[in-house]
């Protein structure tokens, strides 16, 4: 059933048209990524959904009647001195009124009695209460606030500490608790460490109802979509299948059209010529022949359409410096602590020449301060030795502080390569299609992907043989992190990156190294084969703390672990559920008979009846709430236990 509809859209910003008659469809369960380049129109179209008035757009869209839409900006976080909880307990504030209405009438029942009016209202209003998820609201929120990443001590926390990227995650959080039957989701996994983003693949994954998703996150796009909206200069096409599916299905019909639109201007250019050889002829039938072949020609012309272009792809090298050794980084004993909170203790790991490694771990872990211990921007505990033959390329995921220069663009580039000739310049910029206007702007003007881009730009021209780099693909699009994992994949030196972007690490992992508080631990292969290797459960290696597939040591011990406390909690869960749906069952039934016991007061033997079965729910009630308090209690050690593992 379709829930929603794009007819004829159109829209332009002056004389710059953004998309042009657009038309699309969304089902009730569709599951959409919106793929295009920056500058698209991917947000435009959001807001556009999402009800808001642009001046000039023409068009119409439709939606099914009581379609209720979540976007992110509806769930802004303003209220600064309320908890993380409460904030984001805030979606639920029409059923936390019904819920003190409840407590209300309650009250007033107990202290004064109860008349028909009032159980009846409390009736309604339980049904109400418990048909809007009013006995679990508080369980989601949690569970869905730790799953998202905060912590159970951070709950309480004001959120007026939190930091923007927290921030975001909680007003993703919101939009996912809204109970909005379409969701309009825009780069949801931006602020998500991978363990968030996993969690976050397996709601979505759950979720009953429809959503269009705007992500650069390739690997994110693939697991949750079945559908792609492709906006590319200014038109939309919808195709089956998640992003992937969509570039093959892009590429196939690219290549059919070419083909096609090929053939028939051969066709064409073969039937001019037997027009012209016709003239040559100059005879009365030869003009008829000529008329046939002329309205032949109109006919194909008719049905000759340009095919679309081939996909733009950004593609460069970085080149390297010759290696003099094989020894490229040791590093013993690192620790450090920041603001009295301790990062890491007693980290140590070697890398060798040639290797791919990915640093991984929560977000705060401190992957980005370790890394800047590394090259000595951060004084901390410990040693760390780089071969003194490597020349570094550093990219910093805050490259902003690196961005405040008011030079433009070019100059930015040029006076670091007085070398090169200005053509040069312009045409390296190119490559990551920077051109025109763009190379004339203030540096610190650019956006995040421009600025990624220059920095990229002048890495690859330092020709560096260890490469340092932190969340890179961070403000790149899709076609721009395709062309920097081309650029990696071919390229001859050392890695050492830090980054949440699966399909990056799949595609250039060696070695993955974990960060914790107390140790490092290091995996070889890319983010796939290791989470093959949780899954398989084979035996556990001890000669290395390098762990080899299928090989598994504490890692996956302690997942395995997880996975049993997973299952109990899922059964405790699953008995609390049962236990609190008998308990409302006899509250209801024990309500009914209340009402009835008004109702009937002068039938004795009914009044008998109702007050026997209400004396035996009462029982009941007590017995199930005695076993809900012991299970609940056996609930909240196990999830004390999976929170705290070592405790």
């Amino acid at each position: 059933m379709i829930i929603l509809q794009g007819n004829d859209i159109s829209v332009s910003f002056g004389e710059r048209v953004l998309f042009s008659n657009v038309s699309f469809a969304v089902d009730e369960n569709d599951k959409i990524g919106l793929a295009g380049i920056n500058g698209a129109g991917k947000t435009t179209l959001f807001r556009l959904l999402s009800g808001a008035d642009l001046e000039d757009f023409t068009g119409s869209i439709t939606k099914q009647s009581g379609l209720n839409i979540g976007f992110m900006e509806q769930h802004i976080v303003r209220s600064d001195d309320v908890s993380v909880y409460d904030e984001a307990l805030s979606v639920f504030k029409p059923l936390m009124q019904t819920e003190q209405e409840l407590e209300r009438l309650h009250d007033s029942i107990d202290r004064d009695g109860a008349d028909e009016k009032l159980l009846e209202r409390q009736m309604n209003l339980t049904e109400k209460f418990q048909a809007e998820g009013g006995l679990t609201f508080r369980a989601r929120t949690e569970s869905m606030l730790i799953g998202m990443g905060f912590s159970k001590d951070s709950l309480t926390k004001p959120v007026k500490v939190l930091s923007g990227g927290e921030r975001s995650k909680l007003q993703l959080i919101k939009l996912l608790l809204s109970g909005s039957k379409l969701l309009l989701l825009d780069e949801p996994t931006n602020h998500l460490d991978i363990e968030a983003s996993e969690w976050l693949e397996g709601f979505l994954s759950d979720f009953r109802g429809a959503y269009i998703v705007i992500s650069h996150d390739r690997y994110f796009l693939d697991k949750v979509t079945n559908k792609t909206f492709a906006l590319d200069n200014g038109t939309l096409d919808t195709y089956k299948g998640n992003y992937t599916e969509y570039l093959r299905q892009y590429d196939e019909r690219v290549a059919y059209l070419t083909k096609k639109y090929l053939e028939m201007t051969e066709e064409i250019h073969r039937i001019e010529g037997i027009i012209e050889q016709q003239r040559r002829f100059n005879q009365e039938h030869n003009y008829i022949t000529i008329r046939s072949k002329e309205k032949q020609i109109q006919r194909i012309r008719k049905e000759l359409v340009p095919p679309p272009p081939p996909r733009k792809r950004i593609r460069f090298q970085i080149p390297c410096t010759t290696a003099h050794g094989t020894d490229v980084m040791t590093v013993k004993n690192l620790s450090l602590s920041v603001g009295g909170r301790e990062l890491f203790n007693n980290v140590s790991f070697e890398i060798k020449y040639g290797e791919r490694v990915f640093l991984l771990g929560a977000n705060g872990c401190g992957k980005s301060s370790l890394m800047k211990m590394i090259l000595g921007q951060i004084k901390g505990e410990g040693s760390v030795f780089i071969a003194d033959w490597l020349k570094t390329g550093y990219f910093e995921q805050l490259q902003e502080l690196r961005l405040t220069s008011g030079k433009t663009a070019m100059d930015f580039v040029w006076d670091d390569f007085p070398r090169l000739t200005r053509t040069q310049v312009q045409s390296a910029l190119a490559m990551f299609r920077l051109y025109g206007e763009q190379l004339q702007k203030p540096v610190n003007k650019l956006s995040g992907g421009e600025a990624a881009k220059v920095i990229l730009l002048k890495i690859m021209l330092e020709g560096p043989n260890l490469l340092l780099l932190d969340e890179p693909t961070n403000h790149l699009d899709l076609d721009a992190r395709e062309g920097l994992i081309e650029a990696l994949s071919d390229y001859k030196g050392t890695m050492l990156i830090i980054s949440h972007d699966r399909a990056m690490i799949n595609a250039l992992a060696t070695k993955l190294m974990f960060l914790h508080k107390d140790n490092m631990e290091t995996f070889a292969g890319n983010y796939d084969s290791w989470r093959e290797s949780l899954s398989q459960n084979a035996a556990s290696s001890d000669s290395k703390n390098i762990k080899e597939p299928p090989q598994k040591s504490e890692r996956v011990n302690g997942y395995k672990q997880q996975k049993e406390q997973q299952s109990r909690l899922r059964k405790l869960n699953t008995r609390v559920k049962r236990l609190e749906d008998e308990i409302e069952a006899a509250e209801k039934e024990a309500k009914e008979i209340n009402l009835r016991l008004v109702q009937n007061g002068a039938d004795y033997q009914k009044v008998m009846e109702d007050s026997k079965r209400l004396s035996e729910l009462e029982a009941q009630q007590e017995r199930l709430m005695e076993e809900w308090e012991k299970v609940v209690e056996e609930r909240d050690a196990a999830e004390n236990c999976r929170d705290n593992p070592t405790s």
